[in-house]
């Protein structure tokens, strides 16, 4: 399972400017403060190189933001997933999806409407850089789903790991 905060995104801005580095802050509904972000990683390839500003539908006195958003880290630290606003060369969705994968609060998504997101700065060309590795992104997915089993009792070497990457599993060990 993913948080999936959408319903209570005010707005935020995501920086991808420094290679491998994805910082920012996310407000969100039922939060006193915004959440910050510092994630290893880096955007697709639409909007690597530049920032992005997303702003949600999300109410700031909704009552039940507060509930849904409980336990919500104000610090996010962790892996970036896929980060794309839907752009050209669409790697990944043909519209907006931020996914992180976080120490604090495990897989978190919010898909968004095209009109939702801004693109500050000039991304780097294209044909400079590389898609991101989907066996690298099925490596942050197999961390998350051995952490999932092992919250649940079930020994690390006993969970199904969904990555051709062996070293998903180590890498999932040494970030606890």
């Amino acid at each position: 399972m993913a948080w999936r905060p959408h319903e209570y995104l005010l707005e935020g801005e995501l920086d991808n400017t420094r290679p491998g580095r994805v910082t920012g802050w996310i407000r969100f509904a039922g939060m006193a403060q915004p959440a910050v972000f510092d994630l290893k990683g880096d955007f697709h390839r639409d909007i690597r190189g530049a920032k992005l500003h997303i702003r949600g539908n999300g109410r700031a006195n909704d009552p039940e933001a507060a509930k849904y958003m409980k336990g919500f880290a104000g610090q996010q630290t962790g892996y970036a997933g896929d980060i794309t606003a839907g752009l050209t060369p669409q790697d990944y969705t043909d519209y907006p999806y931020i996914e992180w994968y976080s120490d604090e609060n495990g897989r978190v998504v919010l898909e968004l409407e095209p009109s939702q997101v801004k693109v500050i700065g000039q991304p780097i060309p294209a044909d400079r850089t590389k898609p991101l590795s989907r066996q690298e992104q099925a490596g942050h997915m197999a961390g998350f789903l051995t952490g999932m089993a092992n919250a649940l009792g079930v020994p690390a070497e006993r969970a199904i790991c969904v990555s051709d990457s062996p070293s998903s599993r180590q890498e999932h060990e040494n970030s606890k």
